[in-house]
C-alpha cells in the first residue's frame, strides 16, 4: 500500500495499483510496475547495454575517486558514478559492437575548475611509480599548499587499479609508491587530479600516459 507524503498534494511512497511511488534526492517519482519483456532487445539496445558494461566495469572499482572528481557534477540529480558515466560515454568508448574497448587517453576521472598540477609527469623505476607536479601555490589561481593530489594507475591485463595509500599535497611536488609484485610486468595507464582541502573544488583529471613496467 502506498503512503502519502506531505499531504494530499505531495508524493507518495510504495505500491498503489499498477504504479510505484518513490523519491531520491528530495525528488518524487512515480513509475509503472515492471513488465516482462515480450520481445528480444533491438541491436541498438544491445549496443547500448554493451557500452554500459564496458564503461561501468572500469568505473565501479574507483568510486572513491569519482566521489571527489564528480561529486559536485549535477549532484542534485546524479550520483558521482553516474555523472562520470555520462561524461565519458560519448568520448572514451572505441571499437565496433560487440568489441568495444576504452580509449584510456580520453577517460576522465575528475572534472572541475580548480587549477591543476602544472607541469606533471610520471616515471617508473625499480618497481616504483613516481608522479610529479608543480608545487607552487598561487593567489591568482586560488591554489594552496594543502590542495590534495590524487594519483591512479590501471593495469589492463590484470584489470586492477593501484594508487598511493593516501592523497599527497600540492606542496609535496611528488609521490612514490610501490607496484605490487603481481603487477610488475606489462604496462599501466596513469592519471592525476587535485582538489582543495575541503574537496569542494576539483581540477580536471590529466592522463599522464601509458607506462611500461618492464
Amino acid at each position: 500500500m502506498g503512503t502519502i507524503v506531505h499531504g494530499a498534494n505531495g508524493g507518495f511512497k510504495g505500491k498503489a495499483g499498477s504504479i510505484i511511488g518513490s523519491s531520491w534526492k528530495s525528488i518524487n517519482y512515480i513509475k509503472g510496475l515492471y513488465k516482462k519483456r515480450s520481445k528480444p532487445a533491438s541491436e541498438a539496445q544491445m549496443m547500448q547495454q554493451e557500452k554500459f558494461k564496458t564503461l561501468m566495469r572500469f568505473l565501479l572499482p574507483i568510486n572513491f575517486f569519482l566521489k571527489i572528481g564528480f561529486g559536485r557534477k549535477n549532484a542534485e540529480k546524479l550520483t558521482p558514478i553516474n555523472a562520470a558515466f555520462q561524461f565519458n560515454l560519448d568520448k572514451a568508448i572505441t571499437g565496433v559492437y560487440p568489441n568495444y574497448a576504452l580509449d584510456y587517453a580520453k577517460m576522465s576521472i575528475a572534472d572541475g575548475g580548480l587549477y591543476g598540477g602544472g607541469t606533471v609527469a610520471v616515471a617508473h623505476d625499480t618497481g616504483e611509480l613516481t608522479y610529479s607536479w608543480s608545487p607552487e601555490e598561487s593567489a591568482t589561481f586560488e591554489t594552496f599548499a594543502d590542495d590534495l593530489v590524487y594519483v591512479l594507475a590501471y593495469h589492463p591485463e590484470k584489470d586492477e587499479f593501484i594508487s598511493a595509500t593516501a592523497p599527497s599535497t600540492r606542496a609535496d611536488g611528488t609521490v612514490t609508491f610501490t607496484v605490487p609484485d603481481h603487477l610488475t610486468t606489462g604496462s599501466v595507464h596513469t592519471w592525476m587530479f587535485l582538489s582543495n582541502r575541503s574537496k569542494t573544488k576539483v581540477s580536471k583529471s590529466v592522463y599522464l600516459g601509458e607506462v611500461q613496467l618492464i
